[in-house]
């Protein structure tokens, strides 16, 4: 009888050969075939007589998605990953489309969340170009510390950092509503970094020659009987990889 306790599959395959092996371990694991969609016949009362279910028939199509934790004294640079096509096949494709990387202070090391999908047919791409997205140069590591990422602290203390990146996945359905190819583009990044402060308002500054932009400075949290906090957020593009 297999064993069934934990978190036991890699679907992305970061830590088999991947830009993850050896320096970090799979904590969370889903597979969840992707939904039907209905469409609905209704008579002169509005009420429905006919349905139909479409969009994922044949069942082969599944949502998918993956914690990994930075294994402590490791360094991880996120320009080893990307999103976009990781392996194409015919019902055999595996697309990632968001990369979250948080670090909090309070004894916890680093997590990479990635989530996509898997059974799609090969994906094809624009001339001169590929199905990829790599992330940028920002090196976390396997410590239990909110950490830095492109960007430095002014005022008061960092007490957690996240970095965000995802593209679009588009699909192409057929006359009777059945997905019979995808797509990727887009390509966005977002930093966010939290702060208590202690004798000023919490401040922060991006790292010289970030290709990120402040889209909100920390503001000024006062909780009853507590520190005042502040969070920022930054912005940026992730653009596709060329030949």
């Amino acid at each position: 009888m297999p064993n069934l306790f934990g978190a036991r599959t890699d679907h992305f395959g970061l830590t088999s050969g991947g830009a993850l092996d050896g320096i970090a371990d799979v904590t969370e694991s889903s597979k969840t075939p992707l939904a039907l969609d209905r469409g609905d016949a209704q008579d002169g009362n509005g009420d429905i007589v006919a349905s139909a279910y479409y969009g994922n028939g044949d069942g082969d199509l599944y949502e998918i998605s993956n914690t990994y934790q930075l294994k402590s004294g490791e360094t991880l640079n996120l320009n080893t990953l990307k999103l976009g096509e990781l392996s194409a096949g015919i019902g055999a494709g595996i697309v990632a489309d968001s990369i979250t990387v948080n670090t909090a202070n309070g004894g916890e090391l680093p997590t990479i969340e990635v989530s996509g999908i898997t059974g799609n047919d090969a994906i094809e791409a624009p001339d001169g170009m590929e199905n990829t997205f790599t992330l940028p140069f920002i090196s976390i590591t396997g410590a239990m510390r909110a950490q830095a990422m492109e960007f430095s602290t002014v005022e008061g203390k960092l007490t957690g950092s996240s970095f965000t990146a995802s593209i679009d996945i588009a699909d192409a359905s057929d006359g009777e509503g059945e997905i019979i190819a995808h797509g990727v583009s887009g390509g966005t990044m977002e930093i966010s970094a939290d702060f208590v402060g202690i004798t000023a308002a919490p401040a922060w500054s991006l790292s010289l020659g970030s290709d990120f932009t402040i889209t909100q400075n920390p503001g000024e949290e006062e909780p009853q009987a507590d520190w005042e906090t502040g969070s920022g957020t930054a912005a940026g593009i992730l653009s596709r990889d060329a030949t």
